[in-house]
């Protein structure tokens, strides 16, 4: 099992990416584009619309009809007459009658008897000398919100501008229309309760009290659950090249009688200004183009169908960020680039897809975009802590490991600490009567020639897949099998002990040159089962391989003298290329180490023909 350090590493790696994600979203401008992201989100599932709600329209038709705007408020009473003979239940004015006219006292008393008309006030950002007095009527208590909201939480109201006493006094009901759009310019959230001054009593907006006025103030705390911590509901009006809209009917019509009954029968009617050059738009989530009319209305859709998308928080998304992290620091545990990229691909593609699923069925909006950017972090810092591990792994092993086997080690750094049993094919080989020769050289023309031999020989192994495990004063040791699906290991370590045997030829005339002999060596080859590992005390370590395999190939390599052969190999080994070389069996050898039993051993001479177009062919550019 792996150290606990070694599973805690990339758990917090990831961690504390998703953290970090986490962080870039909420607090830096990348909070905009993770914004608009989710704005893409909620336009891909709008909020059914409600049959109980109609817009009054002022549209071009209406100012055609009727002329220069603003219109002299006793058409408003008109208007009203008209809705009350039809059966509308609630009107709201989404207009702002902020100066007071001759005609306030005939629009009064249709409204008096209307009997629910609810009025828009203005907001004034700005100081006044006198404080606005809302009547107590006009405000709503607390106290249905208070299992809901905390007080302290909502806006605070600002000043308003209120209209003319005499239509302040005939109203049933006022609310604010300014929609409170965001530093962006989109109006997202919109606030249905601000606070009133020191007071236990809220200020509704224009659609929360035209809702109370038709469904009846004592149903408000029915409504509390759909307003987030602020008192705010998403808006999401249809969009404008969308099939579904907001039914509407022009003001014209409604002045002429030119309606069904029915149409404005039991309804709550918003009226509002939607003519061109008239209009105050603001983008939403779901329409760029929105009116301040289909924004109130959108709001009101949300009461009237008891329905309202609802935004992941942020304290929401830092947990599911985290547990984001977490499945990536547990895939991290395994150390397979692979598997990180199909974590990557499937957490991306479940990321996406769970969002738009959830919007549409349950209208619960959680962000793509902190998620995307925690996926593709996360995917990112393992995949270069990944390959900082395998570097590091790499710098420490390849001055002692060969590369061939090197890049399979270090994509198992367990098995380096805990080893294996492996199958292998061990080469030894050994200088002839070197000891002797060494005596009477110089010492540097001992490194050079050792140095010249080694570097030759080594090459050869390498070329063959092989290892140099370790040199042993003017012997070798070569391991084959050790990288990923050397199946042919042995193919391998005899190939390779016949080219190296052909090198010595080329390094007979310096060799003569300097010791006055010729070259000879040595060279004993054995397949078989090993443990492989790092072996050694804290202060020093090496790579090898361990076991009867080994102390085997090694007496082949001595026996050479005896059978005075330079190549030897084990049965076992010649099992495997019986095909490949040309060889000469020996019966009955007696093997230090293995006396009970006498062995077979093989002499090899050479490879055939068919095995030398093979080599130079697939392998490696030997001569033929």
């Amino acid at each position: 099992m792996r150290p606990f350090d070694e599973w805690l590493k990339p758990i917090a790696l990831c961690l504390l990416v998703a953290m970090t994600c986490w962080f870039l979203s909420v607090a830096t401008p990348l909070h905009w584009l993770s914004v608009r992201m989710t704005d893409g989100l909620l336009r891909s599932s709008p909020l059914p619309l409600s049959p109980d709600l109609l817009l009054i329209a002022i549209d071009d038709a209406t100012l055609q009809a009727l002329g220069r705007f603003p219109f002299d408020r006793r058409v408003y009473g008109q208007m009203l007459d008209r809705l009350r003979q039809a059966g509308a239940k609630v009107v709201a004015f989404d207009l702002l009658f902020l100066e007071p006219t001759p005609s306030d006292a005939k629009m009064a008393e249709a409204m008096k008897r209307f009997g629910k008309v609810v009025l828009g006030v203005g907001v004034a950002f700005h100081r006044t000398k006198e404080p606005t007095l809302l009547p107590e009527r006009l405000l709503l208590p607390f106290a249905p919100f208070a299992h809901h909201l905390r007080l302290s939480d909502l806006l605070s109201a600002p000043t308003f501008v209120l209209p003319p006493r005499p239509l302040q006094e005939a109203c049933a009901a006022v609310g604010f229309v300014f929609p409170f759009p965001d530093p962006d310019g989109v109006c997202r959230r919109f606030p249905q309760v601000l606070r009133w001054k020191n007071t236990r009593k809220v200020v509704p907006s224009l659609s929360l009290a035209a809702w109370a006025l038709w469904a009846g103030k004592e149903k408000v705390k029915r409504v509390a659950p759909l307003l987030a911590n602020d008192g705010s509901v998403w808006v999401t009006p249809p969009d404008v090249g969308g099939s579904v809209r907001f039914p509407t009917l022009s003001f014209v019509r409604v002045l002429r009688g030119d309606f069904h009954p029915d149409w404005v029968k039991g309804k709550v009617l918003l009226v509002g200004l939607m003519a061109t050059g008239l209009t105050d738009r603001l983008p939403t989530p779901t329409n760029p183009i929105a009116s301040g009319l289909e924004i109130h209305a959108a709001a009101l859709n949300v009461f009237l169908q008891r329905q309202s998308v609802k935004v992941a928080s942020e304290l929401f998304q830092g947990v599911l960020l985290l547990a984001v992290g977490l499945i990536f620091g547990m895939v991290g545990v395994t150390r397979n680039p692979r598997r990180y990229l199909y974590a990557f691909a499937g957490t991306a593609a479940i990321a996406v897809s769970g969002s738009i699923l959830l919007m549409h069925w349950t209208h619960f909006a959680i962000p793509p975009f902190p998620l995307l950017l925690t996926v593709w972090s996360c995917w990112t810092a393992l995949t270069a802590w990944s390959l900082a591990e395998h570097r590091r792994a790499y710098e420490q092993l390849k001055a002692y490991i060969a590369y061939p086997a090197l890049e399979e080690l270090t994509s198992m750094p367990e098995q380096l600490q805990v080893g294996e049993r492996r199958e292998i094919s061990v080469l030894f080989s050994d200088i002839r009567g070197f000891t002797r020769l060494a005596a009477s050289l110089a010492p540097y023309e001992v490194v050079t020639l050792l140095g010249t031999y080694f570097t030759r020989m080594t090459e050869i192994v390498n070329l063959y897949g092989g290892t140099v495990n370790k040199f042993l004063g003017d012997g070798m040791m070569a391991i084959f099998g050790l990288g990923e699906n050397q199946f042919d290991h042995a193919e391998r370590a005899v190939t390779c002990a016949c080219h190296m045997l052909e090198e010595v030829e080329s390094l007979q005339k310096e060799w003569q040159r300097v010791t006055g002999e010729p070259l000879r060596v040595g060279i004993g080859v054995h397949s078989g089962i090993a443990v492989v590992g790092v072996i050694g005390s804290e202060q020093r370590k090496e790579f090898t391989a361990l076991g009867a395999t080994v102390n085997l190939a090694q007496r082949l390599e001595q026996l050479t003298k005896d059978l005075k052969a330079n190549l030897v190999i084990s049965e076992d080994t010649y099992e495997r290329v019986a095909d490949l070389v040309i060889a000469e069996p020996v019966s009955g050898v007696v093997i230090k180490g293995y006396e009970e039993t006498p062995m077979t051993v093989y002499c090899v001479h050479g490879l055939t023909d068919e095995m030398r177009r093979l080599r130079s062919q697939f392998w490696v550019a030997a001569k033929p």
